[in-house]
């Protein structure tokens, strides 16, 4: 039985997300606070991937340190590729943060990452490269859809236009699903579809 932790990490308490299921686990956006993911995972788990929702600072910040204790691979779309090394487009604050790690591709579709089987949907509006991640009925959005809300589109990459088009896959995912955004409370779909006005 799948089971998720959650660490709100650094200066916009960003959601990191463990996802585990059948001793293994996968890191989803660990923003900062190394060392508290890492307590967070038994020493008999394996760390099968780090994957990143999208490529901005306050979502990459731990990344580096986690790859070199667990030596697994880094997933994030092609678009963000650039954000994740060019801490000038990826911050909002001047806050700095960048990985050094080699990073591996998202594809769209059904994607099986170690022992996971995930559901990638290519959502951009927040950033080109934003990912929805879908596991089983859990749905992790990052900055693309928050509890009753949504990500800023005024960012480098950001576009409302790119952001409608991304809210109306939302609207046709299974209203059962849970969604776990990038910062903020879980929600579901169907919450979300009743009360969260950019629907």
């Amino acid at each position: 039985m799948e089971k998720i932790l959650t660490a709100v990490v650094g200066i916009y308490q960003t959601n990191c997300y463990l996802l585990k299921d059948n001793g293994h686990v996968c890191i989803i956006d660990p923003g900062k606070k190394a060392e508290r993911i890492i307590s967070m995972i038994d020493e008999n788990e394996i760390v099968d991937a780090i994957l990143l929702t999208h490529g901005h600072f306050d979502h990459i910040g731990a990344v580096d340190d986690l790859v070199k204790q667990y030596n697994c691979p880094v997933y994030v779309h092609e678009a963000d590729k650039e954000l994740l090394i060019n801490s000038s487009i990826n911050t909002a604050s001047g806050m700095i943060a960048t990985v050094n790690s080699p990073v591996l591709l998202f594809h769209e579709g059904k994607m099986e990452i170690g022992q996971f089987c995930f559901d990638i949907i290519f959502a951009p509006g927040h950033t080109e490269g934003c990912t929805l991640i879908q596991y089983k009925n859990h749905l992790f959005t990052g900055d693309v859809l928050f509890f009753e809300g949504i990500g800023r589109t005024d960012l480098y990459g950001g576009n409302m236009s790119k952001m409608r088009q991304s809210l109306r896959i939302i609207q046709t995912m299974d209203s059962a699903l849970i969604v776990y955004p990038g910062h903020g409370p879980t929600s579901t779909i169907e919450h979300e579809l009743q009360c969260n006005p950019y629907f």
